[in-house]
């Protein structure tokens, strides 16, 4: 009861912080901040889509293949405000790519009761790239790294896609496992995007006491 009760009210309710945070300081949100809220504004309606489909029996795994692209999409806008036009456009371009290969990922290899398996480890090792590469990029940086909202936000980010990198590999197969194994699983990926949504909601609280200037 606890765990149906974490999962299904807790956890998706926590977006809430992060988004309640960014509304409240919208005015002094950065564009890649924006994209962050926007994107968070996306996860609650597909979480109350989700939730809709579960209590009307409706299988939810092809919810997760449209949930992907546009995943993928918010994620990858993010980190392209840090970039040259010409790096932007190659952004661009990988989104286009990646979006055709969810498409054709669903109507023609993984049936539509499936995990996207295939799309969604590749859309976390891409996004740990950017992450990687940001990190690379602040490196270079003399600010103090607890100041920049940006950082916070990048670390929810790695964190969450980095953590759950095998749980999407291995999607289809908990399918058939118990419960428990279930539980044990889907309570950690749960908790890790919890710990997701605290860092983004710091990360736009940041914008409010430092305003974030730097552009790479």
């Amino acid at each position: 009861m606890l765990y149906l009760i974490y999962v299904t009210y807790i956890v998706p309710a926590a977006i809430l912080i992060p988004v309640l945070a960014g509304i409240k300081n919208y005015n002094f949100l950065t564009k890649p901040l924006r994209v962050i809220l926007w994107f968070l504004v996306f996860q609650g309606f597909a979480n109350v889509i989700n939730l809709t489909m579960i209590a009307f029996h409706y299988y939810t795994t092809p919810l997760f293949h449209v949930y992907s692209i546009f995943e993928f999409l918010f994620i990858s806008l993010f980190y392209s405000k840090f970039y040259s036009l010409k790096k932007q456009k190659s952004i661009y371009a990988l989104i286009v790519v990646f979006s055709i290969l969810c498409i054709v990922n669903y109507l023609f290899i993984q049936n539509k009761i499936e995990f996207n398996t295939y799309t969604r480890p590749l859309e976390a090792i891409i996004i740990i790239v950017y992450s990687m590469l940001f990190i690379l990029e602040q490196n270079n940086e003399e600010q103090n790294w607890g100041d920049d909202a940006y950082n916070w936000i990048n670390a929810g980010i790695l964190i969450y896609f980095a953590s759950c990198l095998f749980m999407f590999i291995f999607s289809n197969y908990l399918l058939g496992a118990g419960k428990l194994i279930n539980r044990i699983v889907w309570s950690a990926h749960d908790t890790i995007l919890l710990l997701q949504y605290i860092l983004f909601a710091v990360g736009l609280y940041k914008c409010k006491t430092h305003r974030i200037t730097s552009t790479y």
